[in-house]
């Protein structure tokens, strides 16, 4: 055999196994499953992942007293209201930019009561809207015939008015303030003599809430007339509120924090001193936030409060113009004492 043929059959005999081992290679590597690999997440693509935990909605607001009908005074200002009439916009800071996040109702401010004022008329009660000194009403003539008074916006009270309601409440007159954030000053005047006072700035939790920072989820510490029945409820814009006596009726959870200080904690946002009722938000009432969680029941207790206690026995005295000063026309009472007489002049002095 040739040295050429012996050299070509050599070189082929090369190429073919060089050729079968790589198809034997390839089918190793064919015949090989892939490794398991962990999933990948796509939560974020799902809805029901992503979507804010909210609360259930309650039933309807019922009220258990059956007492006969009792007059409530309501009065709602509007000064310290913000958009919609009746509901604070509370100043969120963001850094260096700060913004405003409005919880108000639209409709009025007498529509952010209707759930309360409703229900009270459909129990067989009468409700008189008390417009502050501009309506050129007083506060006193109705509080003289009234059982009751709510207030959602004390610092709108003229001095006058501030004080006529503390003869009211002192006299056993049930009273129901609610304080919106922005109102801690004139809520302490009001109540100081109650021992009951308002804390600047807004409750908010960034755990326990509804949808949102703002609505915070708070609970009875205990059952009391006020709270019976009720497990949570949503304030949409609260302020810290307390009483000389510590004694509470819904507090926060302890994750909520005060936009003041910043520090977490437990925080009261209702109290009840006899007579007097202080919760430190008003947008519950709203007809969109009355079913929320058990707002309804808390309604429902409230309006109970309202006509359950004694008639109060007030009296404020002669009547007085707008401003509290002795209206025109009526700078002498009927029946009071007569002016004295001027004095005679000196002998020596001309007419």
């Amino acid at each position: 055999m040739s040295v050429n043929l012996r050299t070509a059959i050599g070189a082929f005999a090369l190429i073919f196994l060089a050729v079968v081992g790589v198809a034997a290679a390839g089918g190793v590597l064919l015949d090989t499953a892939p490794p398991d690999t962990e999933p990948v997440t796509d939560d974020h693509w799902r809805l029901d992942s992503v979507e804010p935990d909210t609360v259930s909605e309650g039933g309807d607001i019922e009220m258990e007293s059956g007492e006969p009908s009792n007059t409530v005074v309501v009065h709602l200002g509007s000064s310290t209201t913000g958009a919609g009439g009746g509901l604070p916009v509370l100043p969120i800071e963001d850094g260096n930019a700060p913004t405003e996040a409005d919880i108000g109702t639209l409709g009025g401010a007498r529509r952010g009561v209707t759930p309360l004022t409703s229900t009270l008329i459909e129990n067989g009660h009468e409700v008189r809207f008390y417009g502050g000194i501009r309506s050129g009403e007083r506060l006193q003539s109705l509080l003289a015939d009234a059982d009751a008074f709510v207030t959602t916006a004390p610092g709108a009270l003229s001095g006058p008015d501030a004080d006529a309601v503390n003869s009211f409440v002192e006299a056993g007159g049930r009273t129901l303030v609610a304080s919106d954030p922005g109102n801690a000053g004139a809520l302490t005047d009001f109540g100081s003599p109650f021992g009951v006072y308002g804390d600047a700035g807004y409750v908010y939790d960034m755990e326990h809430n509804d949808a949102g920072y703002l609505s915070v989820l708070v609970q009875p510490p205990e059952s009391t007339p006020l709270t019976e029945g009720v497990e949570q409820v949503v304030l949409r814009g609260a302020a810290s509120v307390g009483s000389a006596d510590d004694s509470a009726t819904l507090t926060t959870a302890e994750t909520s924090r005060l936009s003041t200080t910043r520090e977490s904690g437990s925080y009261t946002v209702a109290v009840r001193s006899e007579s007097l009722a202080v919760v430190g938000d008003s947008s519950f009432f709203a007809p969109e936030n009355a079913r929320r969680a058990d707002n309804g029941v808390f309604i429902g207790n409230l309006a109970d409060f309202l006509v359950s206690g004694d008639a109060p026995d007030v009296s404020f005295g002669p009547p007085t113009g707008p401003g509290g000063g002795t209206p025109p026309g009526g700078g002498m009472p009927p029946g009071g004492p007569t002016p004295p007489e001027p004095p005679e002049p000196p002998e020596n002095a001309t007419a």
